[in-house]
């Protein structure tokens, strides 16, 4: 790709039968979460105090099979019988890339490398897309078909890219890059294995082939339980407050009700918003998890929400699956290397894909095909005399962005048609006819984290305020009044906040010991945080179902 590396809270109302809502817990409803008691208490702790008390006393290959078998055992919790096509995969893979590897003639280890892509990727699309493609085709030619139910085994769609990722590297090199439970614990790592960050072979593999692996510094663990408790409090203080906002407005949405322009705003920058915090929070969880047990893995995010175009977007948001999409399917297509036209349709193709790979439906099509003819649209203008003001170019990046949101949150083109009705004041701009602000706003209940605002604000319930015959003293002055300023300061944290990785690696003074306390203390305040907030059961990661 050119210049560009490319790349929940329950609802409110009516949770049995919002399709969000219906997909998070089909995939995973009891897997192991890293905010979950059991995860903070009893795995983690138990993980690493093994892997530290036998790290400087045996080999290494005895401290990741540890890692290898808590990874395991964390992937199993919910479904034990995924740990099954988990291993089973890890297997075939690895006896594919040895074949490859032992393989003299470069026409025979080509044809293992093709099998081994198609069979990773035909067991991808049967789980995660055969329900999709019956429905269309039942659709187009006006069949009568009943589309097959699977249970997605969790992360499928990152472990099948990682070990395809290995696939090509074996290939391209002509070595084995890794022993066998070297390369099982790289597939199947428990802090990247079911959300990403997705892996290349060259990031991790080394640093369990080195003979210090399994003695981390007090410097990675005390970056580790920095970073992970700044992600730990993204998920459970921003993201899982901003998403009842985000749920209610789409969930009222999709049930047929009109949407004032205000209410559908308000819902959609919620969601811009908590699914950055969602996913970085898991991004920087993982980071901390890895260099816990000191390895580092790559950083997934780099303050996307500051981007200046679509292309620092790209370079910004999800890196690790950009990388993988730029390298494994774009400059395989040819790139920027065939000509104009080939240039940007591989562009826009690329992108396409990306999006279907975030899920089977048409509203994710529709998605990546808008950010690649964004992207596209982005590389044209760059060659355009006219430059725009910094400002004004990351105010119609971050609109096009939360635009297409839209796409990416909605069940179907229907719903996202209406709620692009609502954002453009087709049913009224701050009372719609069929829902008015108020009644919307009533669907807003407080969370704990929020409700010392909450309360502290409702002394403004007597303002007798009218808007369109519409009483909103209660309103304005409380749930509006805290969903706005949630909003606002969730905004202000991902344009003001730097990224936490690059914060607590810089030099502080050549002071290592004033990193680690400062790393310390950030955690130290953040969980208690956490703990005043009342809960550490929260929703899964949005991410979860990819």
């Amino acid at each position: 790709m050119p210049d560009t590396s490319f790349s929940e809270q329950e609802p409110c109302l009516d949770q049995t039968n919002h399709s969000l809502f219906k997909r998070l817990t089909r995939i995973s409803p009891s897997s192991m979460l890293f905010f979950s008691p059991l995860f903070l208490f009893a795995f983690l702790p138990i993980a690493w105090i093994v892997f530290m008390a036998i790290g400087s006393r045996v080999p290494a290959w005895v401290s990741i099979c540890w890692l290898l078998v808590c990874s395991w055992v964390f992937y199993a919790w919910a479904y034990p019988v995924h740990l099954l096509w988990l291993m089973g995969s890890v297997a075939a893979n690895y006896f594919c890339s040895v074949a490859i590897e032992r393989t003299s003639q470069s026409h025979v280890a080509k044809r293992y490398l093709v099998a081994g892509i198609t069979a990773n990727l035909l067991i991808l699309g049967g789980f995660k897309y055969s329900g999709f493609a019956t429905e269309s085709v039942a659709t187009l030619f006006g069949l009568s078909l009943t589309p097959p139910s699977f249970l997605l085994p969790l992360a499928i769609s990152f472990f099948t890219f990682q070990q395809i990722s290995y696939l090509v590297i074996t290939y391209r090199e002509k070595r084995l890059i890794a022993k066998p439970h070297e390369y099982a614990l790289y597939v199947s790592f428990f802090p990247q294995l079911i959300a990403g960050p997705i892996v290349q072979p060259d990031e991790m593999i080394p640093q369990l082939q080195t003979k210090r692996f399994g003695r981390p510094s007090l410097d990675d663990i005390g970056l580790g339980i920095s970073l992970f408790t700044i992600g730990l409090g993204k998920k459970i203080l921003l993201a899982d407050n901003l998403a009842p906002i985000a749920d209610s407005a789409f969930a009222l949405s999709a049930q047929g009700e009109s949407l004032s322009a205000f209410s559908a705003w308000l819902g959609l920058l919620a969601f811009s918003l908590q699914i950055y915090f969602d996913f970085s929070a898991y991004s920087e969880m993982a980071l901390g998890l890895g260099r816990f047990f000191g390895i580092r893995l790559p950083e997934n995010f780099a303050s996307p929400y500051r981007a200046i175009n679509i292309i620092d977007f790209w370079r910004r948001w999800h890196v690790t699956l950009s990388t993988f999409f730029k390298k494994f399917l774009y400059i395989p297509l040819g790139g920027s290397r065939s000509g104009f036209f080939r240039k940007y349709s591989n562009l826009i193709l690329t992108m396409t894909i990306a999006g279907l790979w975030h899920g089977a439906n048409y509203t994710f099509l529709l998605w990546g095909f808008a950010h690649g003819t964004l992207l596209a649209i982005n590389h044209l203008w760059k060659n355009s005399p006219i430059k725009l003001p910094t400002e004004l170019s990351w105010a119609l990046t971050f609109l096009s962005v939360t635009l297409c949101w839209t796409f990416f949150r909605t069940d179907n083109l229907n719903e996202s048609i209406r709620y692009f009705q609502a954002l453009f004041g087709e049913f009224g701009w701050i009372t719609a006819d069929g829902l008015p602000l108020s009644e919307f706003l009533k669907t807003l209940e407080p969370v704990d984290s929020w409700k010392t605002v909450h309360y502290a604000i409702h002394f403004l319930e007597w303002y007798p305020g009218l808007i369109n015959g519409v009483h909103v003293g209660h309103f304005i002055f409380s749930e509006i009044m805290l969903s706005s300023l949630q909003v606002l300061a969730a905004l202000s944290l991902v344009l003001c906040f730097p990224r936490p990785l690059s914060w607590l690696t810089q030099p502080l003074n050549e002071a290592p010991v004033f990193k680690r306390r400062a790393a310390f203390l950030t955690a130290i305040i953040i969980f208690i945080v956490i703990i005043q907030s009342g809960t550490f059961q929260t929703s899964p990661f949005i991410y979860f179902r990819f």
